[in-house]
């Protein structure tokens, strides 16, 4: 097996179908799972470096391909799409990865393009990547891509714009500086099944790297494993991989032992799976209601939840029609059974059942974390910042307001709401929360206060970037 030319082919199948990092390199490591640790780190890291420095490597194949001794016809804008992701490649490496020796980095690069059909253009590419490995050599090669913001950190101008503008110059630079830094597993140990300390002690003596948390307390951060499901406590249900930022805030909307909690965008159910930790007691267990648009993404539920030894009720097939709303509603009611209870439904569809339930049979929690333009966690998924734009996040916000306002009247009175997203757009944060506190008061609606409110940046807090809005 070739290592560059399955990076190349997992480059090219994002490239011509505008596919994520995630969905595509995943598909091809677990095709690879009995394949050395070596050869799948390799792998991984010239495809997600690549796509997150594609911005830098585009800028300099254009810069060097204009240097005097370049190649006139083949310019970087005018490469076919094979050769200008070999380039990116070949430099890449050059560049980023200090374990591959430039020239290795070189001649394969060439050879692959002769492999491929491309050997009128080896002597251009061969000559393009020389020139950036003297650069480099002679530490000029950053000195053409400071200058600005966009080359820097190989993100679109409009988007350094905007966080240059919400933030100031000095945190957008803190927050774009972080999608390069390496990013400990955060993992959320399940408590149910095993202490903190425990687990630690546990993992430690396999030789993995445990860090503390930097938020909340029942986290831990991991490094320098193989692969996930292989680590110890892992296939009994130990823990879960969570970031802190979200554990913390569901522990921050007070769920008690007993309590019924609608997650409405439960997906991938790391919310549903703590609610039920903390609303778990000895003489009487939570009701954790579990939704999501489709069944595919409630799939990740279902595997944690059994995993984790958590009760679980598929509600697919007992979804009512909206017809004879206040019957259905007290036959719905009835199905949700101790535990985790996972339904299909679109959250800016109202469900008129749950509307229509007496006050004191509605969820004493409703968990709402919204679609949103992921700027919080480009430093886990580097090609996120490449997928959105102004319309796109002013969509999301559109829409986060719809899903808010269906979740206020879901809630029991002196109930509690917890609005989230992994963006720091303020657009699809603050913004909604307060058009929503304002249309309630224009349409003299339930009045809801904000509690507790807060937003992590990336690159400052120490954590992935993340908005939580408590109301009651």
């Amino acid at each position: 097996m070739d290592s560059r030319e399955v990076a190349f082919d997992i480059l090219k199948n994002i490239e011509g179908n505008d596919a994520y990092v995630g969905e595509v390199l995943g598909n091809v490591l677990r095709r690879m799972q009995f394949s050395s640790k070596q050869d799948r780190s390799f792998i991984t890291r010239l495809v997600e470096g690549t796509v997150e420095r594609k911005l830098t490597l585009d800028f300099l194949i254009e810069k060097f391909s204009k240097k005097k001794g370049g190649s006139k016809t083949a310019s970087g804008k005018g490469n076919p799409i094979d050769v200008q992701i070999m380039l990116r490649m070949g430099i890449y490496q050059i560049r980023y990865m200090d374990s591959v020796p430039d020239r290795a980095a070189i001649s394969e690069t060439v050879d692959m393009a002769k492999k491929k059909g491309y050997s009128g253009l080896a002597g251009y590419i061969n000559a393009l990547l020389r020139n950036i490995s003297r650069a480099a050599q002679d530490n000029k090669l950053d000195s053409y891509v400071v200058s600005k913001m966009e080359t820097r950190y190989s993100t679109p101008e409009w988007l350094c714009k905007f966080l240059t503008e919400t933030y100031g110059k000095e945190n957008t630079k803190l927050i774009l500086e972080d999608q390069f830094a390496e990013h400990d597993t955060v993992i959320r140990v399940n408590q149910l099944k095993i202490s903190v300390d425990e687990l630690k002690e546990k993992l430690t003596s396999k030789g993995i790297k445990v860090g503390e948390p930097a938020i909340y307390s029942g986290s831990l951060r991991i490094s320098e494993y193989d692969q996930i499901t292989r680590i110890p406590g892992y296939k009994n249900g130990e823990f879960t991989v969570q970031d802190e930022t979200s554990s913390y805030t569901v522990s921050r909307v007070g769920i008690k032992p007993g309590d019924t909690v609608l997650d409405i965008c439960s997906s991938p159910g790391g919310k549903s799976l703590l609610a039920y930790e903390l609303a778990f007691g000895e003489s009487k267990c939570g009701k954790i209601i579990s939704r999501d648009i489709s069944d595919s993404k409630l799939e990740k539920i279902r595997e944690n939840a059994e995993r984790l030894g958590i009760p679980l009720i598929d509600l697919a097939d007992k979804k009512a029609s909206s017809d004879k709303v206040t019957e259905e509603a007290g036959k719905y009611i009835k199905s949700i059974q101790p535990g985790i209870n996972i339904e299909v439904w679109d959250a800016t569809e109202l469900d008129e059942r749950i509307v229509s339930l007496p006050d004191k049979e509605k969820p004493d929690v409703v968990l709402a974390d919204v679609p949103c333009s992921g700027l919080g966690i480009i430093g886990r998924k580097n090609d996120i910042k490449y997928h959105t734009s102004p319309s796109a996040m002013q969509e999301l916000a559109e829409q986060g307001l719809v899903i808010l306002a269906n979740a206020a009247k879901y809630v029991k009175m002196g109930g509690r709401i917890c609005f989230s997203t992994c963006t720091i757009n303020p657009g699809e944060n603050g913004d909604v929360v307060r058009k929503f506190l304002e249309k309630q008061k224009e349409c003299g609606g339930r009045e809801f206060e904000i509690i507790e409110e807060r937003t992590f940046l990336q690159g400052i807090d120490g954590s992935d970037g993340f908005y939580y809005c408590i109301l009651s």
